[in-house]
């Protein structure tokens, strides 16, 4: 049930031999598992001594693919070489690229409070709450990251949502799902919006709130869900 996502292989310079591996990937058994609403990303470092003959080999759980993808980074994978390793991988749109990039190279900006993944046929997502150790001057210091899956269109999207306290991320998540419950968009810095207002006489945001993904395959240095069901 375990399903790849995306990997990089690094050889020794000297010898040419796999010295290490970067993977992504995607645990299908968390589905059953006794704690409803486990991250279902893991990411695995394998370090090996060729001279040994031995190896090492680390993992972390995350909620999303691209915090797998920043933990990995963070061990010196290279974020342009961690390849989609999947046959068919869900669709999405530039928004949504834009944020996992983001997220992969953010290294630990961003603090993780709590999660969760609504997992069923009909309501798969997974929200996270997140505190900013560096905000922009005027951006909320806490953050929802909100991904949103459509298993029947074999698509989904992230966004996220700014908030001025956990308890009101908190209050948000409590009524996921709702039809009047948009994501607060996450403020700009006040340069980008008197930038905004001089050109657009509006204020400028980071992201939209949460839709339909109708846009192409993701890239490939962008690894998602795979389809399950």
């Amino acid at each position: 049930m375990y399903t790849s996502l995306a990997v990089q292989h690094a050889a020794n310079p000297h010898t040419e031999l796999l010295a290490e591996s970067f993977y992504v990937v995607h645990d299908g058994t968390v589905t059953w598992a006794d704690v409803p609403g486990l991250a279902q990303y893991a990411a695995v470092h394998v370090e090996r001594d060729l001279g040994l003959g031995t190896y090492r080999f680390d993992y972390s759980r995350h909620p999303i693919a691209a915090l797998a993808r920043n933990w990995l980074i963070s061990r010196g994978a290279d974020p342009g070489q961690l390849a989609v390793d999947v046959e068919d991988p869900m669709s999405t749109d530039q928004a949504t690229r834009d944020l996992e990039d983001f997220l992969a190279v953010s290294g630990d900006r961003f603090g993780i409070r709590d999660d969760y993944t609504h997992d069923s046929p009909d309501f798969y997502k997974t929200w996270i709450i997140a505190t900013d150790s560096r905000p922009d001057p005027g951006q909320q210091p806490v953050r929802v990251f909100y991904e949103d899956v459509d298993t029947a269109n074999h698509s989904y999207s992230l966004r996220q949502g700014g908030f001025a306290t956990i308890e009101a991320a908190r209050s948000w998540v409590d009524r996921l799902g709702h039809p009047d419950n948009p994501l607060p968009p996450l403020t700009a810095a006040p340069s980008a919006r008197a930038a905004g207002a001089g050109a657009h006489s509006s204020v400028a945001i980071t992201f939209s709130a949460p839709g339909p993904a109708q846009a192409p395959a993701t890239p490939e240095n962008s690894p998602t869900r795979p389809h399950r069901r």
